[in-house]
């Protein structure tokens, strides 16, 4: 039994609903809950549905950690609102190897760059390549394919470049929008693998050396207030 699975159904019994007629209630297949019982894990869209459903963070979902979470009725908040999460925590149950090129050339017009830029394994700062073409904004399933890759923990050296050449595309973007390394300097982030984005001074740590992953993204969100899609394209 998965982690994942043992947690959700202990949160269903104390909210008394049934895990299988809630899924359906969020949306969630049948046989989508019968691979969760058979240990496979929901995916990033359906884990944030169900931890917003109980009001919980999704690190409560996916770690074994057993404090007590007390939901608060009345104040809708982000899932991941005061959660301080180990880089690569919540990425790193599900692994990545390969992005396909069907997947490179999606993200490449979305984000404005090159496919040299997305592949490069030396440190370059991102420049837009041309005026963007706001058609690609209708593209919003683009979003989930960035956001699906950063989650992923990189099992291969290309994977972890892309990763770390979108994660710069996004500093890119967060300091045209008035937040600067400075404006980054807080707790939830960690400052190494900011310092290794910004600069391409590899640390000695390389767990430090990665992109930014899904919980940077939602706090990053959270905390300028930015879309996700401003935040890879830089408009609204």
């Amino acid at each position: 039994m998965t982690i994942f699975w043992k947690k959700y159904n202990e949160l269903c019994n104390e909210h008394c609903v049934k895990p299988r007629a809630l899924a359906t209630e969020l949306g969630i297949s049948a046989a989508t809950v019968t691979k969760w019982v058979n240990d496979g894990m929901p995916n990033l869209d359906m884990i944030t549905r169900i931890a917003e459903y109980f009001d919980v963070p999704i690190d409560y979902l996916i770690n074994e950690d057993d404090t007590p979470i007390i939901p608060q009725a009345n104040k809708k908040r982000s899932v991941f609102k005061s959660v301080s999460s180990l880089s690569q925590r919540w990425v790193s149950f599900r692994r990545g190897s390969e992005i396909s090129l069907e997947t490179q050339l999606k993200i490449i017009p979305y984000v404005n760059c090159t496919v040299q830029f997305l592949n490069n394994d030396k440190y370059i700062e991102y420049v837009p390549e041309a005026e963007y073409d706001t058609d690609h904004l209708k593209d919003t399933e683009t979003i989930f394919d960035i956001l699906g890759i950063l989650d992923h923990c990189a099992d291969t050296e290309s994977y972890r470049i892309v990763q770390v050449q979108l994660s710069r595309i996004v500093l890119y973007h967060l300091k045209e929008k008035g937040f600067d390394r400075e404006a980054l300097r807080t707790e939830h982030l960690d400052q190494k693998k900011l310092d290794y984005l910004y600069t391409g001074k590899e640390n000695r740590d390389k767990s430090q050396n990665y992109g930014l992953n899904f919980s940077d993204m939602d706090f990053l969100r959270e905390f300028t207030g930015l879309s996700y899609q401003v935040m890879f394209t830089g408009n609204e």
